[in-house]
């Protein structure tokens, strides 16, 4: 990693103090190191961040978020050297309080034109209240998948008496569809449950941040299509980790 450096009187300054000044034996100033006890790293490692930092220990920035940047962190885009594609940091977030939350997700394989669909309602303290899964009988197309995910997740929540909702999910498409003043069956299903909720807010997000809908869709998969759609009241170990994930503010990186 390159020292940082300032241009003072011809010299480079760096962010390290100067080993002679240390011990009182150095005659040269100004000089490329500091008559100063070098102040603690302030800013984060960018090849820390990118997982790539070969320093350990010894690294001369922080290998955690500085105050700022985990004030600011995913609002802004981060740009690394080695990396021309700038780097989004995303994360789930939970709803406001008095709302909930309910993530979609859809799961299509061409090889038998199985479909499935699932989903997870969470509160406002990102604590558990259900999911679901469901292999859906027909289904010919991903976005079909993603519409049924929504139309089921819908059903399930507006059943058990929840009003105020923030429904996500990472189809692009299927967001502008549900928002578009003309559509098929699904979307006017979807549009008819809308009218028996308080508040309603479609969001479009990153996969990485639906990653517990996207665990229920793809356990939805395994299950046979003759089946009723599965209803889970406490949350199944196969998902943990991902719930755990979203929980702790686990960051990912685009």
């Amino acid at each position: 990693m390159a020292l940082i450096t300032q241009e003072i009187g011809g010299y480079g300054i760096t962010s390290s103090t100067c080993p002679y000044w240390q011990i009182r034996r150095c005659n040269r100033d100004p000089f490329m190191f500091l008559h100063r006890t070098a102040p603690p790293p302030t800013s984060t490692c960018k090849y820390w961040m990118n997982g790539n930092c070969k320093f350990g220990d010894q690294c001369r920035s922080l290998h955690s978020w500085s105050d700022v940047e985990a004030t600011f962190v995913g609002m802004q885009h981060v740009f690394l050297d080695d990396n021309p594609r700038p780097t989004r940091l995303v994360w789930w977030t939970p709803p406001p309080r008095g709302f909930f939350k309910l993530n979609c997700d859809g799961a299509f394989t061409v090889y038998g034109n199985k479909g499935a669909a699932g989903g997870v309602l969470r509160d406002w303290k990102g604590e558990f209240i259900l999911g679901f899964s469901d292999a859906l009988i027909e289904c010919s197309s991903a976005l079909e998948a993603e519409l049924w995910a929504i139309k089921i997740g819908m059903q399930t929540v507006v059943a058990r008496g929840y009003r105020n909702l923030i429904v996500e999910s990472d189809s692009l498409k299927a967001i502008q569809i549900i928002n578009a003043h003309k559509g098929d069956f699904l979307r006017s299903s979807i549009q008819h449950m809308t009218r028996m909720v308080d508040r309603i807010c479609w969001n479009h997000v990153y996969r990485e941040t639906n990653s517990v809908a996207d665990g229920f869709a793809k356990h939805g998969l395994s299950l046979s299509q003759d089946q009723s759609i599965r209803v889970f009241d406490s949350a199944p170990d196969f998902i943990e980790s991902r719930l755990y994930g979203d929980r702790i503010g686990k960051i990912y990186c685009r």
